[in-house]
């Protein structure tokens, strides 16, 4: 039995008025334990502080589970073999606020099933409040990882303000039940696969590269199941290194990010590392149209690459990045930018500090232009946002809440100027598009 930790934020705030949840649950194994929700307990009161974000799921978004019956001796991570035999009530989604420009780091939970996505910055940083970027995430592993067991550790690419904060995992975690990795030798990476890979793996945990999930070569499955109910579909990029040692296959390595596609009842969450259409280059190597191939493999294959609820904006919405050939297909409903705001003195295109880096113009006006998307979508923000939380029970509707802002952020525009100090609450729960940061950095 899970530890229920109290998750109290801002009290004195008026509580989020919530539709009863749709009763109706998919089907499980027999076999499968079902374990208490963290974080509030039930899925009424895990969202009664959170606000609705108007997104509803649908049945364009579900991906269709494969039904087996339990077997120890299965593959780990098929459909029979799941690395959490458990089931939950809802999913949760975090991402964390970070103190520094760009950076990524995600956790998923579902019950007793965690996943750990990217780390974000290096565990030394730290916020405006002065607390350390490490503490916080360490704390929070160990509030979500309460048995020190990790079932699924995915690193998306070998950038810094993607692994840099893994030690405060290392120190959180005891075992991990498979890794899933860029799979190629870099020497910016050897102190991550030195550290996590290998330690973990030493320890028991499996491994795979990513050329070999979608190969599905020594031991590697296409689709890895984290519970019955909850499983990724990696997806070819044509940008994978077949041979470890060879390295990337282009030299920017935001175009060799893994991706995939997360499915949870019937919601699903598209994520991409840094991967963007750069063909290139920087300053004379080589780049590769990451997202054009992504759509050019995988899109005949509707039965896992089609219109998704929630994305993860690719290379913290880069101008690059998010373009119209993969939301024309993905076309989702809700999206979620990690990004650290940029210094006061950075400056670019006339304008300066938070309006000057990522996210990008470009990248926003492609998401909220519908075009031939369905919808235009609900963006989220984490340095406008503070930490997020995002939470579903696959069936229904989506729920979000932000968090005091741990980071101070600046900026100037034509359009004046954007100021917002740490323990900020002004933006909790609120999309881009009701924010200062977007009407003065971009008129938006």
């Amino acid at each position: 039995m899970k530890r229920v930790f109290p998750f109290v934020l801002l009290g004195a705030l008026l509580l989020t008025a919530c539709e009863p949840r749709d009763s109706t649950l998919s089907d499980t194994s027999s076999n499968i334990s079902v374990g208490s929700d963290i974080i509030g307990g039930s899925y009424e009161e895990r969202i009664s502080t959170m606000a609705d974000t108007g997104i509803a799921i649908d049945a364009l978004d579900k991906t269709e589970k494969e039904v087996a019956s339990y077997d120890e001796l299965a593959p780990l991570g098929s459909a029979a073999h799941p690395l959490s035999n458990s089931s939950a009530e809802y999913l949760e989604i975090l991402t964390f606020e970070q103190p520094s420009q760009y950076g990524d780091a995600y956790l998923f939970r579902a019950g007793e099933a965690t996943i750990a996505m990217d780390f974000g910055h290096p565990s030394n940083y730290k916020y405006t409040d002065q607390t350390s970027y490490y503490s916080e995430l360490k704390n929070t592993y160990e509030t979500y990882i309460d048995d020190g067991h990790l079932d699924l550790l995915i690193l998306t690419h070998p950038h810094g303000d993607h692994y840099g904060g893994y030690q405060a995992l290392k120190d959180a975690i005891d075992s991990v039940g498979m890794i899933v990795d860029y799979g190629y030798y870099s020497g910016g990476g050897e102190n991550y696969r030195k550290d996590i890979r290998d330690y973990y793996a030493d320890k028991g945990s499996a491994y795979h590269r990513i050329y070999d999930n979608v190969n599905e070569i020594d031991g590697g499955q296409k689709r890895t199941y984290i519970t019955p109910d909850l499983f990724i579909d990696w997806l070819d990029t044509g940008y994978y290194t077949e041979n470890y040692n060879d390295g990337p296959v282009v030299d920017d390595i935001n175009v060799t990010s893994l991706a995939g596609i997360l499915a949870y009842r019937d919601f699903t969450f598209f994520f991409s590392g840094d991967l963007q259409d750069n063909a290139d280059g920087y300053y004379g190597n080589s780049g590769g149209l990451g997202e054009t191939n992504l759509v050019a493999i995988n899109g005949d294959n509707n039965e896992i690459f089609h219109e998704v609820t929630m994305m993860k904006a690719a290379h913290h919405s880069s101008s690059k990045a998010n373009n119209d050939i993969l939301l024309n297909t993905l076309e989702p409903k809700l999206v979620t930018i990690s990004a650290g705001a940029p210094s006061p003195d950075t400056s670019y295109g006339g304008k300066t500090g938070a309006c000057a880096g990522h996210p990008h113009l470009q990248a926003l006006s492609r998401f909220l232009t519908k075009g031939q998307k369905r919808v235009a979508p609900k963006i989220y923000l984490n340095f406008v946002n503070g930490t997020i939380s995002f939470v579903t029970d696959g069936l229904n509707k989506v729920y979000m809440e932000g968090s005091p802002l741990k980071m101070s952020y600046y900026g100037t525009s034509t359009n004046g100027t954007v100021s917002q100090t740490y323990g900020s609450i002004e933006d909790i729960y609120n999309d881009i598009l009701s924010s200062e940061w977007a009407r003065v950095c971009h008129g938006l």
